[in-house]
């Protein structure tokens, strides 16, 4: 009885040594997975800690790359209204300067029209030529090509010349008709005022009447005024008053 006693006694306490042994097991186990659960918890964080960063890196540099472009779309946008503002200042220039082209333009037709109804009332002097420089202008003005400032500069050129006739004289040869027929004679012009011919063989003058536009004779008495008139004129005699039959002034 003894004996079964201490078999039982033997068998319970080597049952709890293995019971022992396999809770001792099981809780390095344990704690072997738990430290490689944390192991790779941690793996994970500083993963993640290290995706967090670049993703906070990315973000940053696309935020300053989005400044940038605002900035730079700020800059681009002042530009082009600058730009539109300075169009829109030239092309209020350019429609002005066409306007005032223009403008000039019509005047200055104005004034080679006013040439052309001038010339045939005046004085017949010097016809061919101030026709052709009449043609010529005309020819210029009509050119699309030539420039404004060209066409001002011979429009005026003509005025000026056209002025000058009025107070400088000249003495020239040219073909008039007397009494119906073509003469070879010595016109003696004393600026606008009047127009005197004498013939070739200076035995004869006459002046220009504007009221019948023709040239009509003048007395004997005349031929040495208008012959002395033009030696003065060409610088043959010193300067000296000289009468002349000049007609009516009319105002």
């Amino acid at each position: 009885m003894m004996f079964a006693r201490m078999s039982l006694i033997t068998g319970a306490l080597l049952l709890v040594g293995v019971t022992t042994v396999s809770a001792e097991t099981s809780l390095d186990q344990i704690a072997a997975e738990t430290l490689q659960r944390q192991r790779q918890v941690q793996l994970l964080e500083e993963g993640w800690s290290k995706e967090q960063q670049q993703l906070l890196f990315k973000i940053e540099a696309a935020e300053q790359k989005r400044d940038r472009l605002r900035r730079q779309n700020a800059r681009m946008i002042h530009a082009l209204e600058v730009e539109q503002q300075r169009i829109e200042a030239q092309q209020r220039r350019l429609a002005e300067t066409q306007r005032l082209r223009e403008n000039l333009l019509s005047w200055l037709e104005g004034q080679v029209q006013r040439l052309e109804e001038d010339i045939p009332r005046g004085l017949p002097f010097l016809q061919e030529e101030r026709e052709r420089r009449l043609a010529d202008l005309k020819l210029v003005l009509a050119d699309p090509y030539a420039p404004l400032y060209e066409q001002f500069r011979r429009v005026f050129e003509a005025l000026l010349v056209e002025a000058e006739y009025g107070y400088n004289h000249d003495v020239y040869r040219a073909e008039v008709v007397l009494e119906g027929q073509p003469v070879q004679v010595d016109l003696v012009r004393i600026g606008r005022l009047a127009l005197f011919y004498r013939t070739l063989d200076r035995t004869s003058v006459g002046w220009y009447d504007p009221g019948t536009r023709q040239f009509r004779p003048l007395a004997q008495g005349d031929l040495a005024a208008v012959g002395r008139a033009d030696a003065l004129i060409q610088r043959e005699i010193a300067p000296t008053l000289i009468s002349l039959p000049v007609g009516r002034i009319e105002q």
